[in-house]
């Protein structure tokens, strides 16, 4: 299929409520990347009470304030059973912080108050031990897993954002870590990892906007996306993203 007759449908999930720290730039990004190489883009925007759509290709969820993620933990009970179904189906999704927990297990809070996640990811997260004073905040580091990874290695081994949480993320054995951190925190203060990799799925901490300042993980979730819907062996053309690799080289630099 010739490039120019392909169209991509990008889903943003509570676009008013789940979106701090710039998160709004991911969906930019995703949507010029596209459009640069000719791909067309449909957006769709979902709220609370709305119903998924049919035939998604990439999903977005950001990150929110606590009192708009239990709106939205409560609204999401009614979507998962449709959500899950689709992601083991290949649909690509990015969730940043609190949406990357909230496809977890549960999140346990310090007054012991466990809060089911949608169970999509074998994640659990915990508020910190009395013993760990401040949040996790600050610009990270970290270098990709290519294990998790199937396509060509690119020149860009890392991955950079901003953080700011509180909760301690743990993974199980049924997903990898998206990188592991040279600077900063990532999912928790113990294990050096960050973010986690499911099928099409990536799950992480970095706000700032993510993808702007890592476009090599935004061409990831959109080829793995454009193979899906028509298959075959795609190829993106490069991009000459100065301004992007300006952006993650000025945090590389700045990392000590």
């Amino acid at each position: 299929m010739k490039r120019k007759n392909c169209s991509l449908t990008i889903t943003h999930l509570y676009p008013a409520l789940m979106n701090i720290y710039g998160d709004i730039g991911n969906i930019i990004s995703l949507v010029r990347r596209c459009e640069w190489r000719g791909i067309k883009v449909f957006i769709k925007n979902i709220n609370l009470n709305d119903t998924l759509p049919k035939g998604p290709d990439i999903y977005f969820m950001g990150g929110g304030q606590d009192d708009d993620q239990i709106r939205v933990f409560y609204d999401l009970q009614n979507k998962k059973k449709d959500l899950i179904k689709q992601i083991e189906k290949g649909v690509s999704f990015l969730g940043i912080c609190g949406a990357y927990q909230l496809l977890g297990k549960y999140f346990l809070t310090g007054d012991g108050k466990r809060i089911e996640g949608i169970g999509l990811l074998d994640v659990e997260t915990r508020a910190p031990d009395k013993e760990v004073k401040s949040r996790c905040i600050g610009n990270v580091i970290a270098r990709l897993n290519w294990d998790v990874f199937d396509l060509e290695k690119t020149l860009i081994e890392t991955i950079v954002g901003f953080e700011n949480h509180s909760g301690q993320t743990y993974l199980g054995r049924d997903v990898k870590p998206l990188a592991y951190v040279e600077k900063g925190f990532g999912n928790n203060i113990e294990d050096n990892t960050e973010g986690c990799v499911y099928k099409n799925l990536i799950g992480t901490y970095l706000h700032g906007s993510f993808l702007p300042k890592n476009p090599h993980i935004a061409d990831w979730l959109i080829l793995k996306a454009l193979k899906r819907k028509y298959g075959g062996k795609f190829k993106l053309k490069k991009l000459e993203d100065k301004e992007e690799l300006s952006a993650h080289d000025f945090i590389l630099k700045n990392k000590r």
